[in-house]
């Protein structure tokens, strides 16, 4: 395997937690079914080149050569963080399989190492050209696994609208944020239950929402 060193300041392909929720919520519930983001290996080659996690040329050589188990990899990643960003929320423990699969990709992280130079020393990193999208998807998990490791989850959520479930953190003062977006699936949530109450309740008339 060739290991290309260079300078962590000229190639530092990091992510944010924001870039594993994006992840995550590529794959979004609907009224008519989930809708997949990434249902083409060039969405998934545009989505981890826009979060700066690999060069596009690389990813897009990569795709082509495996074909449909690129995609299939990438989906497989993202089904895995969702179950451990799950687990988190639901306080239980994920599965074996989406532990396993997060491990594995870990492996493929850039490494950390001291470069002597003219000067001194300089901080570099190594990674490996010959898979430059499961370095991608390592960089891309690596913020939601610091975030379990420095205990900073308790403000994981997962969206309570069933045909939504988007994850997020809630940033809000009090810390009781249930919806991904109040103005969406908040104010959905609150006319079906209006709905329900009338219905139970027997109501004539059309179940039209309440004020919002």
């Amino acid at each position: 395997m060739h290991i290309d060193t260079v300078p962590i300041h000229e190639h530092d392909h990091t992510a944010s937690l924001g870039a594993s929720q994006d992840l995550i919520n590529t794959l979004e519930l609907g009224d008519d079914g989930p809708t997949d983001a990434l249902a083409t290996p060039e969405a998934g080659i545009g989505f981890l080149a826009h979060h700066g996690l690999g060069h596009e040329d690389a990813l897009r050589a990569q795709a082509s050569r495996e074909g449909d188990r690129w995609l299939a990899r990438i989906a497989a990643a993202r089904s895995a963080m969702r179950e451990v960003w799950d687990a988190v929320v639901e306080h239980r423990p994920p599965s074996s399989d989406a532990l396993e699969m997060l491990n594995t990709l870990l492996d493929r992280g850039p490494r950390v190492e001291l470069r002597g130079t003219a000067d001194g020393v300089e901080v570099s990193h190594r990674h490996p050209d010959d898979d430059p999208t499961g370095e991608a998807l390592a960089r891309i998990a690596t913020p939601l696994v610091e975030a379990i490791a420095e205990d900073r989850t308790a403000r994981f959520r997962v969206c309570a609208n069933d045909e939504c479930r988007w994850v997020f953190e809630d940033e809000s003062r009090a810390g009781r944020r249930r919806w991904c977006d109040m103005s969406s699936c908040g104010n959905r949530a609150k006319v079906r239950r209006y709905r329900e109450r009338r219905k139970g309740a027997g109501g004539d008339g059309p179940a039209v929402g309440p004020p919002l």
